[in-house]
């Protein structure tokens, strides 16, 4: 089965899926009844491997990096050493004649409470419709802040004759590595930058060229430790095809330091089994027909406090679900249809800590 091929259809699959989740769950009791011993046990890993549809391979310890040695990674908590100097990060993007209209509180899951400085409201018309929206905004956090302009158009990249659903082809405003140039200036003037790493810490460098949204170019780079990305300490440009900067976001800790004892991470097809048995509990057994689309070992910022970081297992499941409505515009004596269709997907994340095997919060109390 190909990833996203289910469909989710409201209360009838909901039903559908519980009836035979019940249904499974009776004839395992009834044929388990003789032998009491180990019969929940039983009953929970046939239920749980009806959760996630896995269309993938997971990670093994041979395609891990060179760090790793093929084995499993000996791995630490880590802890910042303290708050970024990020300086007067409002100044760095407004000015007396781009001014923020307007500021409110945010919370974000990695990073906490934070605030908002929004420019005006923008409405664009074109051939193609219509879009409204925040021209600019600024959210500023104790430990870094993201900046977002609205306003960039060109794209960096266009298809171009010949180019097929099966084998797409691009032309492109600049080159990879002009690309990574205008990105690396934008970090120099607008970010305290990278600073020195060392010991088991190292640097990933990525760039690539987006040929959806708003085809932008990207160049991100992320901190590793022992091979394992810091997933919420990064930095990243996004550029239009003018250079025009389009997002800049700087989440980078200078100082990172281990914290208490080493520990063995556990595996993906263990993590993947406390993954299940925390959707079924989500979902109250009810769980919608989730597909896994990617796996990985990470570190993430604990939710109650960012200065901590944890190593967990991610499980990035999706579903879709199918919406009909009738048009509004229906009129029974043109070829329209009544009922419009729409597909929605759903994506859901799990995290799975990587010594433990137990649920880790994705989302603070207060969100």
């Amino acid at each position: 089965m190909q990833p996203g091929a289910f469909r989710y259809n409201g209360d009838m699959l909901r039903i559908a899926r519980t009836v035979a989740l019940g249904a499974l769950a009776a004839l395992i009791a009834v044929s388990a009844s003789a032998a009491q011993g180990g019969s929940d046990t039983t009953i929970d890993l046939l239920l749980q491997s009806m959760v996630i549809s896995v269309d993938i391979p997971l990670p093994m310890w041979d395609d891990g990096p060179e760090e790793w040695g093929g084995k499993a990674p000996r791995l630490t908590f880590l802890k910042r050493s303290g708050r970024p100097e990020l300086g007067d990060v409002y100044k760095r993007f407004f000015s007396d004649v781009k001014k923020a209209v307007g500021s409110e509180p945010i919370t974000s899951p990695s990073y906490g409470k934070g605030t908002r400085h929004k420019g005006p409201r923008l409405s664009i018309t074109k051939a193609g419709g219509s879009r409204e929206g925040v021209s600019f905004y600024l959210d500023e956090y104790p430990w870094g802040f993201e900046y977002v302009n609205n306003l960039v158009e060109t794209p960096t990249s266009v298809e171009t004759a010949g180019s097929t659903p099966a084998n797409r082809k691009y032309s492109y405003k600049f080159t990879k590595q002009e690309g990574i140039a205008a990105a690396k200036k934008y970090i120099d003037q607008l970010t305290p930058g990278t600073g020195p790493v060392s010991g088991d810490f190292t640097i990933r460098e990525e760039a690539w060229f987006e040929h959806e949204k708003g085809r932008l170019f990207t160049y991100r780079l992320t901190k590793l430790y022992r091979g394992v990305p810091l997933v919420d300490d990064y930095i990243q440009v996004a550029i239009d095809g003018d250079k025009n900067l389009a997002n800049i976001s700087y989440f980078w800790s200078k100082e990172i330091e281990e914290k208490g004892s080493t520990y063995t991470a556990i595996d993906a097809g263990l993590a993947l089994q406390e993954a299940k048995r925390i959707v079924l509990d989500e979902f109250e057994n009810q769980p919608p027909p989730l597909t896994l689309f990617g796996v990985k070992l990470a570190y993430i910022n604990y939710r109650k406090n960012p200065q901590m970081l944890l190593p967990v297992w991610l499980f990035d499941c999706r579903w879709s679900e199918t919406r009909r409505y009738e048009n509004p515009n229906w009129d029974p004596k043109k070829s329209e249809q009544r009922y419009i269709a729409e597909v929605i997907e759903h994506k859901h994340l799990v995290a799975v800590d990587a010594f433990f095997m137990t649920m880790v919060q994705l989302l603070p109390a207060d969100l």
